[in-house]
């Protein structure tokens, strides 16, 4: 199973003011998508830890050609690329409803 899922509008929740968790649901979607063997497209923000990012993709020849030419230090990884620039996780978690 391959995704590319775009989500357009707004969600059912924060129409009738209730909070909604937009990482937890990504987050949920990602883990479904490792538990039957499936990849997410990477162009887009992923919300995955690098330790459940590892384990949806086999990165032993990546690290391996990194090493190779070494790339360690001169250019970012592969999961440094298409994680969110801020912990979106933390946000979420430290988010306080004001509804």
């Amino acid at each position: 199973m391959f995704n590319d899922l775009g989500v357009y509008g707004v969600p059912g929740p924060v129409r009738r003011k209730q909070r909604y968790d937009a990482v937890r649901q990504m987050r949920a979607m990602e883990k479904f998508c490792r538990d039957v063997g499936g990849y997410p497209f990477l162009y887009a923000d992923i919300f995955m830890s690098r330790k459940e990012f590892e384990e949806m993709f086999d990165l032993t020849a990546y690290e391996r050609v990194r090493d190779k030419y070494h790339a360690n230090g001169a250019f970012p990884h592969l999961y440094d690329k298409v994680k969110p620039e801020i912990d979106v996780v933390a946000v979420g978690e430290e988010y306080i409803d004001p509804l």
